[in-house]
């Protein structure tokens, strides 16, 4: 029997589902997380050059193309056993995360970026004696390569979610 799969629904998640890991309800979650990535997506995940050549040595292309492809099979596979609400807190933090990305590293110049870089390298050499400190810097490098490696720089932020990063609440982020 083939198993049709909701829109924005990655076929590597099919075992999962098969599974009975995914409930309609994650589903339908991970799916929004799949348009959320998408809209700040400035490239993909797979480039083309690079699923000619799986193409060619493998005879398919791979499954994973786009980031919204990754975001969801990496959230899937981490956090299947989780609620629903708490897959919910999870997709909130990486939206936030993707508008922060957007906000503090559009427009800004070569030499900021280079700046956070060399603040978590410090920052990286003073956790390996106290490894609770400078959680800041960590996260403003995780922040930093989402934006170049997704290049969000390259999509406008949409009205829908400035409004919606406005009205967040702290409290709201899985921490």
């Amino acid at each position: 029997m083939e198993l049709t799969l909701p829109k924005h629904v990655n076929p590597e998640l099919i075992p999962m589902i098969r599974q009975g890991l995914l409930s309609p309800e994650k589903l339908a979650i991970l799916s929004e997380l799949h348009t959320i990535v998408e809209r700040f997506a400035g490239s993909l995940y797979t480039d083309e050059e690079t699923q000619k050549k799986i193409l060619e040595k493998t005879g398919s292309i791979p499954d994973l193309i786009t980031w919204g492809d990754y975001f969801q099979t990496e959230v899937a596979s981490r956090y299947y056993l989780e609620s629903e609400e708490s897959l919910r807190r999870i997709v909130d933090t990486i939206r936030f995360d993707l508008i922060s990305a957007h906000l503090i590293f559009s427009g800004k110049p070569d030499h900021y970026k280079d700046k956070i870089r060399a603040d978590v390298l410090f920052s990286k050499g003073i956790d390996s004696a106290l490894p609770n400190q400078n959680f800041e810097s960590q996260h403003l490098e995780i922040l930093l390569n989402y934006f170049e490696n997704m290049e969000i720089g390259n999509k406008p932020l949409s009205l829908q979610d400035k409004a919606w990063y406005e009205s967040f609440q702290i409290d709201e982020i899985a921490i």
